[in-house]
């Protein structure tokens, strides 16, 4: 068959287009076909004519493409990427940075530590907890800062249930409440003040309601990157998924609710050592900003359905180890094309441990 190269196409391009898994092997079809002075080495130009195969033969290209190892896509059997959950043990580095208009505002770090405990009543068991918390880059000294570390110490570790696809079933104390209480109020000795005391009470308030306990640790971005909707989600069209929808704690009090679509990226090399997968978002959250910024703002898809959605949008790359599928690093970008500037936050978690559960 002939095909004419559109303006801006690339053989890259092309092969996605015809779902060919290496483009040297497009470009040996062409020049085996071809006349001697239409072969081409380097990339193809636009209204070059190019010979390209039939259903069958891309059929039979791919499979030799595969018994030659030579394939630029690690397809998953039946669509779906088998990850195993218990290797998301170790240990984590998040940054977050919040902009508007390309202004930094403020940049968060901290450490998260995931230790696997085991599989109970078949669930997934892990011990979650976060330290090592810096703000603009110092470790601030500040008597709110300090209080709400010491706090925040002591409710750790909390267990994380997670069934076998990866997602949340609950989140637990592993200490007495009676025992949390107890040590909070020893904190106060160390902050006599009002503020203080407010805030600690506000706390035994949260550890005394098993639903508040669940709900605040969840949504959180560490969480939603790591147990969301997006590993229960299969291929269907070559390297894209069909659309899904979830929701993502973006700068806002409450999740943002998306509309998300995956996509496997191609190796950079054959012998690429990382799976790479892109997740797209659109806003299908009809809520105002304002809304959003309420602790009892919820998404109802019932209620305002003929208002526009806020207008923003979701990005991110995952990147696996391609031997066994544990995860590697994620990183993300949130922007938000508000009334008078655009709110930007940008996410990075990376493994900084490969102590993986054998």
């Amino acid at each position: 068959m002939i095909y004419y190269v559109k303006s801006g196409q690339s053989l890259a391009d092309l092969c996605d287009q015809l779902h060919i898994e290496n483009v040297k092997y497009l470009k040996d079809y062409h020049n085996q076909n071809c006349s001697l002075s239409d072969r081409f080495e380097g990339d193809i130009i636009p209204g070059m004519k190019m010979y390209i195969p039939s259903s069958q033969e891309i059929h039979e290209i791919n499979k030799k493409i595969r018994e030659e190892n030579k394939s630029f896509y690690d397809f998953p059997a039946n669509g779906r990427f088998s990850f195993d959950f218990k290797l998301w043990e170790g240990n984590y580095q998040i940054t977050q940075t919040t902009y508007s208009d390309d202004i930094i505002l403020a940049k968060y770090e901290n450490k998260v530590r995931l230790e696997f405990e085991g599989i109970k009543n078949g669930y997934y068991h892990f011990l979650f907890s976060a330290f090592d918390f810096r703000k603009n880059e110092d470790t601030s000294d500040a008597k709110v800062d300090t209080l709400a570390k010491m706090c925040i110490e002591v409710i750790y570790p909390i267990r994380y249930i997670i069934d076998f696809e990866g997602k949340f079933i609950d989140i637990v104390l592993t200490k007495k409440t009676e025992d949390i209480v107890s040590e909070l109020d020893s904190i106060k000795k160390f902050f006599p003040d009002q503020y203080s005391s407010d805030y600690i009470e506000k706390m035994k308030g949260i550890v005394g309601s098993s639903e508040i306990i669940s709900q605040k640790f969840k949504n959180t971005l560490f969480n939603s990157f790591m147990f969301g909707a997006f590993y229960r989600i299969k291929l269907e069209n070559w390297v894209t998924s069909n659309v899904y929808y979830d929701s993502y704690p973006w700068i806002y009090v409450q999740p943002i609710r998306f509309e998300f679509q995956n996509i496997l990226l191609s190796k950079d090399i054959v012998d690429d050592e990382r799976v790479k997968i892109q997740q797209k978002g659109i806003s299908i959250d009809s809520r105002t900003l304002e809304g959003l910024h309420f602790i009892d703002s919820k998404f109802d898809k019932k209620t305002d359905i003929e208002k526009k959605p806020i207008d923003c949008e979701h990005f991110a790359e995952y990147l696996f180890n391609r031997k066994d599928l544990s995860l590697y690093k994620i990183e993300a970008r949130f922007q938000c094309f508000g009334y008078e500037n655009i709110e930007r936050e940008d996410f990075l978690l990376e493994r900084i441990t490969d102590n993986y559960y054998i």
